[in-house]
Parts: structure tokens; C-alpha cells; sequence
């Protein structure tokens, strides 16, 4: 795309079309069936990693958050 950003299709989107292409690619040795599959299964791995760890992010953040407000600060420091 000229000028502007490409729209990119969602993880979820892709993943799928993966894996129909996977079935419907024509191919004498099916290398290439099982190569699309492994791609889909091993991007559908990574992104429910991926989601996890940002909720686990987001779960820390929070508990700091709480800690700042609470006057529970951790410092690198040491103490005398």
C-alpha cells in the first residue's frame, strides 16, 4: 500500500486461514501441508503465550501500582 499503512488481518484471522490452507494446499508429498500446519499450530502457541504473559503483566502492574499507593516501595539499594 502506497502512502499509507497495510490493514493487517487479526492473529486469530490468520491462524485459521492457516489452517484451512494446510488442508486445501494441492501437494504430491504433503511437505507443504504439514509445513502451513506447523506454522499455524506453532503461531496459535505463541500467541496464547503471548496473551498470558500480558495478562500476567498486567496483573504485576497492578499489584505495584497498589504497593506504590500503599507506601510499599522496593528498592536495589542496600540497607545500612
Amino acid at each position: 500500500m502506497e502512502g499509507g499503512q497495510a490493514v493487517r488481518t487479526s492473529t486469530e484471522t490468520l491462524i485459521a486461514a492457516m489452517h484451512i490452507l494446510a488442508t486445501e494446499i494441492q501437494s504430491d508429498d504433503g511437505a507443504a501441508n504439514a509445513a502451513v500446519a506447523e506454522a499455524a499450530e506453532r503461531l496459535a502457541e505463541q500467541h496464547m503465550r503471548i496473551n498470558q504473559l500480558e495478562q500476567e503483566n498486567d496483573a504485576m502492574r497492578a499489584d505495584l501500582l497498589l504497593w506504590n499507593k500503599a507506601g510499599i516501595g522496593f528498592t536495589t539499594e542496600d540497607k545500612p
